[in-house]
């Protein structure tokens, strides 16, 4: 009997470190990612909601809505620089406490609170996002780096879509305290997560890909390897932005109520092909040319789609294209970045990727909304397009320059 209980554990244990992604150490990681982005997405339909019963005016909501993204976006690149001098874990805990601590000062019902609580956590954001991020690479070889990142992703996406539900479906329901109050909970047990999890030991002692000695400083934006992906996510991320944060009005004005199963088919799509399409997610030095080519077309396709949708079969048709561009596309460039930046700089180089990320988002969508305003939701799509044609342009002329990809 004692035999059998031994083998079956020798078993488990050789079946963990066959399956990496799977170990208990990267479970924790995941967890830990799917608390955090509960709160935070839940709070995404809860602040607006409580600052408008509160008597915030729309401008007020989106001052304090708009600042949580800002802050996070300028602050990554030195929230990269700061993680790679103190190490992850020390980083981890004190965001997840000050987490919790900002997530239990949310019942004080106040809008200039709010508003700086957002830039608070617009902090906390950059610094969770930055050691979770190293720390799931750090986790697993680097031949299931592509993978780990891809279900990483997902774990920040799962919440999506349950947390806007569930403030939707309880927030006439209950007192709005109560929801707030639900929140703290999630924030300690993400901090109880956090203190067990094991973060491994930067593999220096490996080669590192990049090209920078020992007693030079990173270049960041200025290295252009890092500056072709970080252009080309921002370019995407200004139409895949757009697209999600207009659709439901651009929807309502031709008369086609169907922006909710627009959103719950790109979602399903994206969690599909995040968890079973993790695997061809190349995970080499090399950049993935026509993985990237063929994601930003799937992703300009579904803008076009949009553009002449006149029927629920395009609309979905739209929202399988955009959900497999948005599920591929980040965890594909980010492994890619991982390998192309030199390893003590490795924070550094995925804060300003992720930086860009966020820049297209915000950017996109401001800009392409003013042509909105000037012309039509017809001209805002028909930039979308114009976005993604550029990106491709883009991807096509320095292949054939003969860059390095």
């Amino acid at each position: 009997m004692k035999v059998t209980e031994h083998s079956e554990k020798a078993a488990a244990v050789v079946s963990t470190a066959k399956n990496p992604l799977f170990g208990l150490n990267a479970l924790k990681i995941y967890g830990m990612a799917v608390l955090f982005y509960t709160t935070s997405h839940m709070l995404l339909i809860l602040l607006p909601l409580s600052s408008n019963k509160l008597g915030a005016s729309p401008a007020q909501i989106g001052l304090i809505m708009g600042t949580y993204m800002f802050t996070s976006m300028f602050l990554r690149p030195v929230a990269g620089t700061i993680v790679d001098k103190l190490g992850a874990k020390r980083i981890l805990l004190a965001t997840l406490l000050l987490n919790a601590v900002v997530l239990s000062l949310y019942s004080i019902q106040e809008l200039w609170l709010f508003a700086v609580l957002r830039i608070m956590q617009g902090v906390i954001l950059s610094f969770f996002s930055m050691v979770s991020h190293l720390m799931i690479i750090e986790a697993l070889p680097e031949e299931a780096r592509g993978q780990g990142l891809s279900l990483f992703s997902l774990s920040s996406m799962l919440p999506y879509t349950y947390g806007p539900f569930l403030v939707l479906y309880f927030f006439d329901r209950v007192p709005t305290m109560s929801l707030f109050m639900a929140l703290i909970p999630l924030g300690l047990a993400a901090l109880l997560i956090g203190a067990n999890v094991r973060v491994p030991e930067r593999r220096t002692n490996s080669p590192s890909h990049g090209s920078i000695t020992s007693n030079e400083n990173y270049a960041g934006w200025r290295d252009p390897q890092l500056l072709f992906p970080s252009a080309v996510i921002l370019l995407a991320y200004a139409v895949i932005g757009t697209v999600a944060a207009f659709l439901p009005l651009y929807l309502e004005e031709r008369g086609l109520p169907n922006a909710g199963l627009y959103f719950l088919t790109e979602t399903a799509v994206l969690i599909l092909f995040r968890f079973f399409g993790r695997k061809l997610i190349p995970t080499e030095p090399r950049f993935p040319f026509k993985m990237v080519v063929l994601l930003i077309g799937l992703m300009t396709a579904a803008a076009g789609l949009l553009l002449i949708s006149d029927s629920l079969a395009l609309i979905v048709l739209a929202a399988i294209c955009n959900g497999t561009a948005l599920s591929m596309l980040y965890p594909t460039l980010l492994t890619y970045v991982t390998f192309i930046v030199p390893e003590r700089f490795r924070g550094q180089g995925i804060g300003w990727f992720i930086a860009a990320a966020d820049f297209g988002t915000s950017a996109g969508i401001w800009a392409l909304s003013l042509l909105a305003n000037a012309f039509s939701y017809e001209a805002m799509f028909s930039g979308c397009i114009g976005i993604g044609a550029s990106a491709i342009l883009l991807l096509v002329s320095y292949r054939r320059m003969g860059s390095r990809i």
